[in-house]
């Protein structure tokens, strides 16, 4: 069997789903059961789709979106991993920065505009660092899990022989807490995606957020869905292709993962 094949029966229940779900959509909105003014048939919003994206509506607000997570990402992963392995390391900063964290965490992070446009310039850069905000907790999190986890023998033994300071952090540490960094990065750019579109729709005139309320608040039925679409896409790609990426880089995990 070819790989491609191999990949089809391999997830033919991922594949299947979506395709089973619009087709029974398609189905749902000719026959009446679905009222097509509000839920159009897939095919007619297909259609819509590729007219926005001939016109360049849809790719502007995609790249405006693009760059704002890819800010906000670049953010939560440099501060995030940092700290996270510094907490990992020492258990005073732990024990202060827990109880902050806790606190900080639960809430939206849309209601710190805000806040933050008192601290930034307020626009692109206050846009960008609220979206960072939950992102960087799931980073910061899962870096520290990760450094807490490796065996502390396995750490032993490698100052035993002769592994200390920056050599020990390099050899045992950081290998040893990538699988969770990488997951910690996966759900933050994940979260980067959700509140990107949350803070547009509260606070910009451009973006995949901003174009989606508005085609909402004019009833523009069919933008409003060739967006849901568009943002649906995006959070496959970005999540399967960090994910892809970390089994690339880290091939004894996905070994380990796998049967």
């Amino acid at each position: 069997m070819t790989a491609p094949g191999r990949w089809v029966a391999e997830h033919w229940i991922a594949v299947g789903s979506p395709l089973v779900s619009l087709i029974a959509w398609e189905w749902a909105s000719a026959s009446g059961v679905l009222r097509e003014a509000f839920f159009p048939r897939p095919s007619t919003m297909f259609v819509h789709l590729v007219q926005l994206s001939a016109d360049g509506t849809l790719w502007a607000h995609t790249a405006r979106s693009l760059v704002r997570i890819g800010w906000a990402f670049a953010l939560a992963a440099v501060f995030g991993v940092g700290i996270g392995l510094a907490m990992g390391l020492w258990r005073r900063l732990r024990d202060g920065l827990d109880p902050v964290f806790a606190v900080i965490y639960p809430i939206p992070s849309v209601l710190f505009l805000p806040l933050v446009s008192f601290l930034v310039p307020p626009g692109e850069i206050a846009l960008i660092v609220t979206t960072a905000v939950t992102s960087f907790f799931l980073v910061a999190f899962t870096t520290t899990h990760g450094v807490r986890q490796i065996d502390r023998l396995v750490v032993e033994a490698a100052v035993h022989y002769g592994a200390r300071g920056p050599r020990l952090f390099a050899s045992v540490l950081l290998p040893g807490a990538l699988p969770f960094i990488f997951t910690g990065l996966r759900l933050g750019l994940g979260f980067a995606l959700i509140v990107v579109v949350a803070v547009e729709i509260v606070s910009a005139s451009t973006g995949l957020g901003a174009l989606l309320w508005l085609s909402w608040q004019i009833l523009k039925v069919e933008d409003m869905y060739a967006t849901f679409f568009v943002i649906a896409l995006l959070g496959a790609v970005l999540s399967y292709g960090l994910s892809a990426l970390r089994a690339w880089l880290l091939p004894w995990v996905q070994d380990v993962a796998e049967p």
